[in-house]
């Protein structure tokens, strides 16, 4: 049985293994009847010996003797069961069939962000209220420790109290939360319930939007990666079967035509197929995998069919590696978000000293609680480089820039020394025609070409898009064709209408195979081969009439990149590519290199990048597995595409998703701009909290004032932060200082690092 006879019959095989068999029949979804009569049916078999159905799902779960009854055989009788023509069709019971508790609920756990949520909202409803009883109609407003306002403020407080304890008793000190908490429950105990009530609203409100920062990088991240399809078609004796992704298990076969994705990391049992593997290595040149290949989800099969063993599934794919590496990163702090955090302690010592000396001077416990709460929430002053650095990282990931650390984002905006690999990164993936030749002068480009585009004018392959456009771009049409048989990785042979004319496209191998001498090129060749070409070959019954060169391009926009690096301060751009030296001076004559080293081994490589630092911060920018240990040996590793080799992704601090390299120029700038933010978040938490307590150890701050202190600027940082996330990084150099790499303030760059 077909598995298009299931999908249509609405049939799905959840989960399948030797005496036990989980089918979903959608038909079967909240009706009872139904239910009981398929349960009834497959029980009078003595190989079945148990059958239970979940009506909420409409699954069927069956026992069976595997050694007297097949799955094929269990799945045609569920089909024809389906299709009875009287007992099946029976009226669809009345809506409302309670599903609440079903085993096989879908139903997801609420979020932890969706529970902050709702706490703010509610501690926000209850803040209004009191704010305009109090101030709006003037009426009282009991703040006494047993008073309603103070029991929704200790209540806010509690799972505050929870998370200082756990901080005491794992970190053995004095952190933020113990000290809020304490504030808080000192303030309620005082009378001053309403000020309490702000600042745990306060502190509630900034750490959800922190996390809601953070859920919109992990979402861009996810919209990037997550590619992978949800059904897959395993065999099953011998039987196609559609199944849930996540049921798939190790070792299982699972079938991939054209047009289709790839469910699992795997290994090819049978078949052969191209591969786009874009979402992988970037790269949109389809990729030959046969027999004992490795291959991963998400990637597309273009043309073929393959079996692959699952290896990994879900979670332990490659691609949902790369992605919780990139969620990960949110915890791998920049250096100034750690000198947020020293600078968030030292305000709490200041604050301790301040309110001890206020109580000692004035006698005032008012006073001297009024000091405590201006400084017992530098909450701003610890958000002011977090907030901005995960803005910024989610702003990345939008424009298909993943930024694994706030680390390497402060970092790219420093660095001074740049290296490039060749192919893949100064170079298009989409290949063009740059040359044909023909056997002898009779034989005409546009005759050589003809014939090619008309043996490939069905083929999906990179190589034949290009011979295609370029047919396009003289215009030639493909003539009428008989047939078209392909050899996957090899060629194409075109039978013409008639039968008595056969033209052959394709590689030196495809043509030894079908006996076409082609020596007359030889020499052409060596010199497109020394070039980085690839050439492929036009027969006709059996004779060689032509070559067609073709190459991936120079990136468009590479050369103003490398220019607008050198405006922004770098100092140096280098190239190391494996490419031989003819192709090296080819590109030293189109770009603006300091130097060029060819002909390097991936060892090579990093060891010209360890010669580079001396002193210098240095950035290496490749795609493939040999750029893997220059990557982890320079300061920032860039992988183009979506972390290019898998060992590249690992070896990479910074990939750019869609192999654009303007993308360096927006980091840069991405990078300077969020530093100057971090900037303004720290001037603005100092300023208002050294103000505050002056303020109030003079008597001028009231305990509600010292609370408002902290709605305005922690709300000013977060506004200021939350501005990054809808900037657009220009891809050209802006002013900022030289020295220091903040934003220049005299607009010209010219200021140093100590007029900063």
């Amino acid at each position: 049985m077909r598995r298009t006879f299931l999908r249509k019959a609405g049939i799905t095989v959840k989960q399948a293994m030797p005496g036990r068999m989980r089918v979903r029949i959608k038909s079967l979804r909240r009706h009872a009847t139904r239910a009981s009569w398929m349960q009834q049916h497959l029980l009078q078999g003595s190989d079945v010996t148990q059958v239970e159905t979940r009506l909420a799902t409409g699954s069927v779960i069956i026992t069976f003797e595997p050694e007297r009854i097949t799955i094929r055989s269990l799945l045609t009788e569920i089909f024809e069961q389906v299709h009875h023509p009287v007992a099946y069709k029976v009226p669809e019971p009345a809506p409302g069939f309670p599903v609440a508790g079903s085993r096989d609920c879908d139903c997801a756990a609420p979020a932890s962000l969706a529970t902050k949520r709702r706490r703010v909202i509610l501690l926000s409803a209850f803040v209004v209220y009191a704010a305009i009883r109090s101030w709006i109609f003037k009426l009282p407003l009991a703040q006494n420790p047993l008073s309603l306002v103070a029991m929704v403020a200790l209540a806010a407080t509690a799972p505050l109290i929870r998370k200082a304890a756990a901080d005491v008793s794992e970190k053995k000190g004095l952190t933020l939360r113990p000290f809020l908490a304490a504030g808080c429950i000192v303030t309620i105990a005082m009378g001053e319930a309403f000020t309490a009530l702000e600042i745990i609203w306060v502190y509630n409100a900034a750490e959800l939007t922190e996390d809601y920062v953070a859920e919109r990088s992990r979402r861009a991240i996810r919209n990037i990666l997550e590619v992978a399809p949800a059904n897959a078609f395993v065999m099953i004796d011998g039987m196609e079967v559609e199944t849930k992704v996540g049921d798939l298990r190790p070792d299982d076969i699972v079938a991939v035509h054209t047009g289709e994705k790839i469910p699992v990391d795997g290994v090819v049992t049978d078949g052969e197929a191209l591969v786009e593997e874009a979402s992988i290595n970037g790269r949109a040149e389809a990729t030959l995998r046969s027999r004992k290949d490795s291959v991963f989800a998400g990637t597309i099969v273009s043309q073929g069919t393959i079996f692959i063993r699952t290896v990994k599934t879900g979670e332990e794919t490659y691609l949902a590696g790369i992605m919780h590496m990139v969620e990960a990163s949110l915890a791998n702090k920049a250096p100034v978000e750690q000198k947020a955090d020293e600078l968030a302690s030292r305000l709490m010592k200041i604050g301790f000293t301040a309110t001890f000396a206020t109580l000692l001077l004035t006698a005032d416990p008012m006073r001297a609680l009024t000091v405590m709460l201006v400084m017992a929430c530098p909450c701003a002053t610890v958000l002011a480089a977090g907030t901005a650095v995960m803005a910024a990282v989610a702003n990345a990931a939008r424009r298909n820039i993943l930024i694994k650390g706030g680390l390497y984002l402060e970092t790219v905006g420093q660095a001074d020394v740049y290296c490039f690999d060749k192919t893949g990164t100064l170079t298009m993936d989409q290949p063009e025609i740059v040359t044909i030749a023909g056997r002898t002068p009779s034989i005409s480009r546009d005759r050589i070409l003809s014939m090619a585009a008309t043996a490939e004018s069905h083929n999906q392959h990179p190589m034949a898009r290009a011979i295609l456009a370029a047919a396009r771009e003289r215009g030639l049409s493909p003539e009428p064709h008989a047939a078209c048989e392909f050899k996957v990785g090899r060629g194409v042979l075109c039978t013409m209408r008639g039968g008595d004319t056969v033209y052959l496209v394709g590689n030196r191998p495809f043509m030894d195979e079908q006996g076409v001498d082609v020596r007359w090129f030889n020499s052409n060749v060596d010199r497109q081969v020394q070039a980085g070409n690839t050439v492929v070959y036009v027969a006709k019954n059996g004779k060689v009439q032509g070559m067609i060169g073709v190459a991936n391009p120079i990136r468009p926009e590479a050369v103003k990149v490398l220019r607008c690096l050198r405006a922004d301060g770098v100092k140096s751009i280098h190239l190391v590519t494996g490419d031989n030296k003819y192709v090296a001076e080819t590109m030293m004559k189109i770009y603006d290199f300091d130097d060029c080293r060819a002909q390097l081994l991936p060892e090579d490589k990093a060891q010209r990048v360890d010669e580079l630092k001396n002193g210098n911060t240095v950035v290496m920018v490749g795609d493939g597995i040999n750029d893997a240990l220059a990557l982890a040996h320079a300061d920032i590793g860039i992988a183009m595409g979506a972390g290019g080799a898998e060992v590249a992704m690992e070896a990479a601090d910074i990939a750019l998703a869609d192999s654009d390299l303007e993308s360096l120029m927006k980091m840069r700038n991405l990078s300077h701009q969020t530093m100057a933010v971090i900037d303004q978040n720290h001037f603005l938490a100092v300023s208002t909290d050294l103000i505050g307590v002056a303020l109030a150890m003079a008597g001028i701050l009231s305990p509600i004032m010292a609370g408002m202190i902290h709605l305005l600027h922690t709300g000013g940082i977060l506004i200021n932060s939350s501005r990054l996330l809808g900037w657009e990084p220009p891809d050209e150099p802006m002013a900022h200082c030289h020295g220091c790499s903040r934003k220049c303030l005299c607009g010209k760059g010219q200021c140093s690092k100590k007029t900063c």
